[in-house]
This record gives C-alpha cells, structure tokens and sequence, in this order.
C-alpha cells in the first residue's frame, strides 16, 4: 500500500509542476507580472489540473483508437509517439484555453483565439 501511495504521491507532484510551470508561462503572456499575477497563476493551475484529467482520460482513448486507424500497420512503439505528440498537444491547448479564460475571460472571440494562441505559443 505504501508502494502505491508513493507512486500516486510522485505522479500528483510531476503533474501538478508540468502544469504549475506552464500556466506560470500562459499567465504571464496574458495578463504580465502584476499584483494579480500570483492569484490568477494559482487559480489557472488549479483550473487547469482539474479540467484536464478527466478530458484526458477521454482524449487518451479517443487519440488511440484514432492512431489505431490511420497507422495500423506500425508499430506500437511508433504508434505510442505518435499519441503522446498528439496528447501533448491537446493537453496544451486545453490548458492555454483554460489558463486564457481564467485571466482575460471571453469578450470577443477574436481577442480570446489571439490571447490563447500567444499562451500556447509561449509555453513551447
């Protein structure tokens, strides 16, 4: 039982740093070091962990049986990059999306697709 607890313990601190340090990176292309920045930061990485697990539940299996389609004659080492590019990706974006609508909100869709597409830029 220890075991799995450190293991849970690990993978809940690795994913709570990846995406504590890019939603560091989004907040400050949106919104720039202020006196909100700290605030806004904290309730971007908090959004953004919570929304994306369960998506990424969903998209893992959604992104594999998709791979499975168009590439069904490679291998599944091949195929595993492949998913975890595309997961990255998607991930990525969610969290730009989340991160841009927690500190600018949504006023004009044009002004959100700019905003959200500097964060996603910015954290590569």
């Amino acid at each position: 039982m220890k075991k799995i607890a450190k293991k849970i313990l690990v993978t809940v601190s690795l994913i709570l740093t990846l995406i504590g340090s890019l939603t560091f990176v989004m907040t400050y292309q949106n919104i720039g070091f202020g006196e909100k920045f700290f605030y806004q930061w904290i309730v971007s990485t908090l959004l953004a962990a919570t929304t994306m697990a369960p998506i990424g539940f969903m998209m893992i299996t959604v992104i594999s049986k998709i791979a499975i389609l168009i590439f069904p004659n490679v291998s599944e080492a091949k195929r595993n990059v492949a998913i975890g590019v595309a997961m990255a990706l998607v991930m990525e974006g969610i969290m730009a999306l989340v991160t841009t609508l927690n500190n600018i909100g949504f006023t004009a869709l044009s002004e959100l697709i700019t905003a959200w597409w500097s964060a996603l830029i910015i954290a590569h």
